[in-house]
Order: C-alpha cells, then sequence, then structure tokens
C-alpha cells in the first residue's frame, strides 16, 4: 500500500499500487478534485535502512514471501489508518455498469411475464377475427339465400297465375270482351297486380282490367322476348299507367302451339322489396336487389327506387359482374372510404340480391376486447415494471453495500459496517464477508503487535 497526500488541499489517501496497470496512474481528490500522479516506487534492497514508517517484516517461508517490488508501508497508529481508510474513495467509483443486474432484472420479469401473454393475445385476437369474418360471411350467405328465395318464390306464384289464366278458353279467344271478366277477377284476387292485361300479336292492348284505353306495347321488352319464342319474360320499367317503377310478368297465350297473344302483369316493387328492403342488421347492414341491367328494384332508399338509379357502379356489384355473375363474399370500400363486407349472389331471374355492412361494425365487439386488452398489458406492464424494480432493488441494493464493504476493506478500512440482516444467499455472503473482516482485523492486530 502507497500513502499520499493531496498538494491541494492536504487529505490523505491510500493506494493499492498491485492495482495500477501501468507505472503511474491518475487519482482525483475528492475533496478538491485535484488530480494527482502516482508512480509506483521502485523496488529496494534488504540491505537498505527502513524508512520511518515501515516495520520489520515478519519471518515467512520462501513460499509465501512477496517479491522484492512490493513495499508494505502501515500507518503506525490506529488513528491514523481509520483516518485514511475513511478519506479513500470507492475503489468501484470511477467504474460505470452499462447494463447491470439491476437492469438485467426488470427486463427479464417482463419478458418473462408479458411473453405469453402477448403470443396468446396475439394467437386469440388472430383467431376471433378470422371466426367473426367467418361468421359474417355464413350469416350474410344465409340470409341472402333466404330473401332470393322469398323473391324466386313470389315471382314463381305471379307466373303460375298468368300461365293458368292464359290457357282459360275465354283468353283463347283473343276477344277483349270476354277476356275482361277474367282480368277483372285476377286483380281483385291478386291486389299487387294493379294492372291484369292481354296483348295481340301486334303489341296492341285487347283487355285489361281497367277502364283505362287501351295501348300500344310493342316498344316493350317482355313483348319482343314473347314473340320471339320465349315462354316467360319480364322487365322493370316505369309503368305507362301508374308512372311508378313496376315489374312486368308476361307469358304466351297459345292455340295449337302457336302464339296468338300475350298474357301479362304488372305490379310495383313495393311489393317485391318489403323485405328486401326492409332488412338490417346493426347500424349499418342492408340489402338491395338490382335487376339484370342493373336497375335497382329494391333498396332502403326509396329515392333509389322512385328514380330506377342503376347500381353497375357500386363497387360491390361491379366486382359481382367482373367475376362472371356468380357468388361473391368480398371486402370493398364504399364511396365515404370505409371498409365494408359485402356478399352477392344471382337468382333464378338474374337479378343480384346483394348485403352489405362496414367492417368497423361487424369487428365492434372484437374491438371492445382489444381495447380492453390492450388497456390490460398495460397496466399489467407497468405493475411487472414496479414489481420488478422493487425485487432488483431489493437485490441489487445489499450487493452494492456487500461490494462498498470490500473495497474498502481492501483499502484497509477494516472497521465497515456490514449491517445486512437477510437471511438468503446474499445474508450468508454477508456473514462471509464479516468474518473475514474479523479475521483481516485480528492478523493486523498480530502484526502491531510482533513490531
Amino acid at each position: 500500500m502507497m500513502d499520499i497526500i493531496c498538494d491541494s488541499c492536504g487529505k490523505k489517501y491510500r493506494v493499492d499500487e498491485t492495482k495500477m496497470k501501468g507505472e503511474s496512474a491518475r487519482v482525483k481528490c475528492k475533496a478538491c478534485n485535484n488530480i494527482m500522479v502516482v508512480t509506483k516506487p521502485t523496488p529496494v534492497s534488504h540491505s537498505e535502512p527502513a524508512r520511518p514508517y515501515e516495520v520489520p517484516e515478519p519471518e515467512v517461508s520462501r513460499a509465501s514471501q512477496k517479491p522484492d517490488r512490493y513495499v508494505e508501508r502501515p500507518i503506525s497508529r490506529r488513528e491514523d489508518v481509520e483516518d485514511l481508510a475513511s478519506e479513500a474513495p470507492p475503489f468501484y467509483g470511477g467504474q460505470k455498469v452499462r447494463f447491470g443486474l439491476f437492469g438485467k432484472i426488470i427486463t427479464v420479469m417482463l419478458i418473462v411475464s408479458l411473453l405469453p401473454f402477448a403470443i396468446f393475445w396475439g394467437i386469440t385476437l388472430r383467431e376471433t377475427n378470422e371466426r367473426i369474418r367467418t361468421d359474417t360471411e355464413a350469416l350474410m350467405a344465409q340470409t341472402a339465400r333466404g330473401l332470393g328465395n322469398q323473391v324466386d318464390g313470389w315471382i314463381n306464384n305471379n307466373v303460375s297465375i298468368l300461365r293458368t289464366a292464359a290457357n282459360l278458353p275465354e283468353i283463347i279467344t283473343m276477344d277483349g270482351e270476354q277476356q275482361k271478366p277474367i282480368l277483372e277477377t285476377i286483380q281483385k284476387q291478386y291486389p299487387w297486380m294493379y294492372l291484369v292485361f292481354t296483348v295481340g300479336t301486334d303489341g296492341m292492348n285487347i283487355a285489361r282490367n281497367d277502364d283505362v284505353p287501351l295501348k300500344d306495347y310493342s316498344d316493350r321488352q317482355y313483348y319482343k322476348s314473347i314473340m320471339r319464342g320465349k315462354n316467360l319474360s319480364w322487365q322493370t320499367l316505369i309503368g305507362k299507367t301508374s308512372k311508378k317503377p313496376s315489374l312486368v310478368l308476361a307469358v304466351p297465350i297459345k292455340s295449337e302451339n302457336q302464339t296468338i297473344g300475350i298474357m301479362a302483369a304488372a305490379m310495383t316493387v313495393d311489393d317485391i322489396s318489403k323485405n328486401i328492403g326492409t332488412w338490417k342488421k346493426g347500424k349499418t347492414g342492408y340489402a338491395f336487389l338490382v335487376d339484370e341491367k342493373g336497375y335497382v328494384i329494391s333498396h332502403p332508399n326509396r329515392q333509389y327506387i322512385a328514380k330506377r338509379k342503376n347500381l353497375n357502379s357500386h363497387p360491390l356489384i361491379a366486382n359481382y359482374r367482373k367475376k362472371g355473375w356468380t357468388t361473391i363474399t368480398t371486402r370493398f370500400n364504399m364511396p365515404n372510404d370505409r371498409s365494408a363486407l359485402g356478399h352477392v349472389r344471382s337468382n333464378n331471374y338474374g337479378w343480384a340480391l346483394a348485403l352489405q355492412q362496414e367492417e368497423e361494425e361487424v369487428f365492434s365487439a372484437l374491438n371492445r376486447v382489444q381495447k380492453f386488452a390492450l388497456t390490460l398489458l398495460g397496466c399489467t406492464i407497468l405493475l411487472v415494471a414496479v414489481i420488478a424494480w422493487f425485487s432488483a432493488r431489493a437485490i441489487v441494493t445489499p450487493m452494492m453495500k456487500l461490494t462498498d464493504a470490500a473495497e474498502r476493506m481492501s483499502l484497509g478500512e477494516l472497521n465497515v459496517k456490514i449491517d445486512i440482516k437477510s437471511r438468503d444467499e446474499i445474508g450468508l455472503l454477508a456473514q462471509a464477508i464479516g468474518r473475514m473482516q474479523t479475521s483481516l482485523r485480528l492478523a493486523m492486530n498480530r502484526l502491531r503487535r510482533k513490531r
């Protein structure tokens, strides 16, 4: 050990030259921040006279004798030893730990406690998302199938009524006077048919259930289709009589397998769309029906029906046409840039029945669970961090105290108080250092008595 004195303030320090890496080292005074340069002492021979503060070395064996370059310089008085030791800075004072045990304990506890939760939450979230999407798509497909069957069944019933009437003898005569009572009876029995009428092969009206003057229907598509040999034709249009969006169903009137006229009925689309237009799911889910040309037959927005709005540009219908008129369930962006989930299928008459609902509403329950999970995760991180901080502090603090005590003891301060009473491994380490402290104190006392 070397005793040095600060040339600025006079503070005394003791330095272990064996821990110096080079021939000299710089030491900073804790009192005045003065920088002192300490140089290792030159080896001395045994024949030199002892320096004032040296004591004779005890007789020891050759094996245990220290090299000549080490020179012991004990202070003669115990008070001097205590003063120097109390002034000595801790050996580790200039060293900084980049990522010590404290940080490692917190990190490990966070990883061990949160990693399983994060993995479980991620897997559950993905599976729940897929399950909700699958269930919604299945519900849409089932609903569309049911609504489509209702529309097909309703139209089939009306077609059966017209075909039955077209085979009556009074209708086959193509005599307006004989046909009119039959037409009036049909309209009374089926009031949604606001117009029941017959048309000749030239397109002129033969008879009708009301008293409106006869009209020319040769420009209608259903007339042209029947005259080309079809057994059933239909057309959605603005009725010449009602001036409202209407559906006209037409079947041929035949005699000896020859088409001699057309039996037709016009009905408002309200009767068709009442089930579709009123279907709702949540706040954003609804259904609509368009014909083979894209004109609205049923829609929650009544203006679309009244104006026969064409929805071919609707993302869902456009994608449906692009896919070749096959049943699809897809995600699409609405005009307001919101994402939606939709399903489209065709009925027996080539019409497209579509259902849609905004994804935000579809996954609203999942979003609530996700927000709760994120809140729970944040609270868990905070709780674990607090627990980890206290746990790390309970481990690291006594270890730092023991480290400080050991360093001070290495500088000669043998009266350091070790006040750690834990009964774990750190407590055992504290007891061992305490016993070492006692042994060193006894050894120093024996050396003093031999002087």
